[in-house]
């Protein structure tokens, strides 16, 4: 034999070689974002880029302390070429075609600490389709009934035990029906609410599993910061406050109405009380500063401790407005009404209440039941923008079918019961009853 086929041969042959033989195919991302126009921007994107690579592949090897996922199905074409609910990409993220980094070999000592540092573990979670098990069937599932799309932005690793996906279905499907249904019966018979009772497992049930759907959300609102409730990451708190705490609000309504809240609640009413005002000005607060900064962006002005701002249209900014406010302004005229079940002697004034007005609690419940699967619709369509398959304007419409949902059921509950159910704030609520 030739020397030098010698050499080749034992050159193969050596363990170092053949662990890099047979070393797996490494997860691949596209690239979703065009190139930069200065001299080192496609420099820039590669690195970026590469973190995420690398964030990805400590992910799928299960890394101490890093969340475990599945490696993100590897689309190279325009996702809305696949049949979706609606899919309305923004234009920058497919304007140039799609790119797919390749790479031939890996280093396992390839930066982690700066991925740990500059990415948000969410993100690369987020980018993790769940394959496995029942998990992977349901995917299978959603995407032959909604697309594929739609599977690989929402099915993900970010959704632990898909807890959130679950209680969400469950909650808004059975919540909708049951609302329709329960305005059906009273346009049929408005007597029937008498001998209703709004504490039985079904609604209980209901209302429970919109309570966790509000909660299970928490962990995954991090979109700048990796740290939990975060008060710098502005868009993590509008989906924590402005989404799960408004939420919780509406179903500790629900639950005070239903005729099952327990006595011993009572006394706690005032901290609750100070609970939901918290949640209501600083969703408030949060949603103006956010608004803000989106107009500082339009001048070119960087904000501090922030992504960058995708720059927009005056009217998409108009709207965009209109959306923040709609989300947060009107939640403040709700601790007008709350204070009514918040004091010490809440149930000696809804004993008077109920006494003058024998339907009252039924309308109250539908409103705040209806105002619950309302946060919950439109944070919802929140997530649908953030995932790029609704554009501004779906979830402007959502938002306001949300708003609108608790005013049109009081509406209809007032026309039907009549003389048994008031709507005017001075003939029932506790600030106006001067005792």
């Amino acid at each position: 034999m030739a020397p030098r086929a010698a050499a080749t041969l034992l050159l193969l042959l050596s363990p170092s070689s053949c662990s890099a033989l047979v070393q797996p195919r490494r997860p691949q991302l596209r690239r979703t974002a065009r190139p930069t126009t200065t001299n080192n921007g496609l420099e820039t994107d590669d690195r970026v880029l590469q973190k995420k690579q690398d964030l990805l592949e400590r992910i799928v090897a299960g890394e101490p302390g890093v969340p475990a996922g599945e490696p993100p199905v590897i689309v190279a074409t325009d996702p809305c070429e696949v049949p979706a609910i609606i899919c309305e990409v923004d234009d920058e993220a497919f304007a140039a075609p799609a790119l797919v980094a390749t790479t031939s070999t890996f280093n396992a000592a390839a930066t982690p600490a700066a991925a740990e540092e500059d990415e948000v573990f969410m993100d690369a979670l987020k980018e993790a389709v769940d394959v496995e098990g029942l998990a992977g069937i349901a995917g299978d599932g959603i995407a032959l009934i909604f697309g594929d799309t739609v599977r690989r932005r929402l099915w993900t690793r970010a959704d632990y035990a898909h807890i959130h996906a679950l209680s969400g279905a469950y909650f808004m499907v059975l919540g909708f029906l049951w609302l329709f249904t329960s305005h059906a019966l009273l346009a049929m018979d408005p007597s029937a609410p008498l001998s209703w009772h709004l504490d039985k497992p079904l609604e209980a049930s209901i209302v429970v599993s919109g309570a966790v759907n509000a909660v299970s959300a928490i962990p995954m609102a991090r979109f700048s910061s990796n740290k939990l409730l975060d008060m710098s990451d502005l868009k993590a708190n509008g989906f924590t406050f402005g989404g799960a705490g408004l939420t919780l609000m509406s179903c500790w309504m629900a639950w005070w109405f239903s005729g099952g809240y327990p006595s011993f609640l009572l006394p706690l009413g005032p901290a609750f009380f100070l609970v939901w005002t918290l949640v209501c000005v600083g969703t408030t607060v949060n949603w103006e500063v956010m608004l803000q900064q989106n107009f500082e962006a339009q001048s070119g002005k960087a904000i501090a401790g922030q992504r960058k701002l995708k720059k927009m249209s005056q009217d998409e900014l108009n709207e965009k407005a209109l959306l923040y406010r709609l989300a947060s302004w009107p939640n403040l005229s709700q601790l007008l009404f709350l204070y009514s079940i918040s004091t010490p002697d809440a149930s000696a004034w809804w004993a008077s209440v109920t006494a003058q007005y024998p339907l009252q609690g039924v309308m109250l419940y539908h409103y705040g039941y209806a105002s619950a699967l309302g946060y919950a619709l439109s944070m919802f369509s929140e997530t649908l923008r953030d995932r790029k398959l609704v554009s501004l304007r779906v979830d402007l419409i959502i938002l306001l079918i949300g708003v609108f949902l608790p005013m049109v059921s009081v509406a209809f509950d007032a026309a039907v019961l009549g003389d048994a159910v008031t709507i005017k704030p001075w003939e029932y609520w506790r600030q106006f009853q001067g005792w």
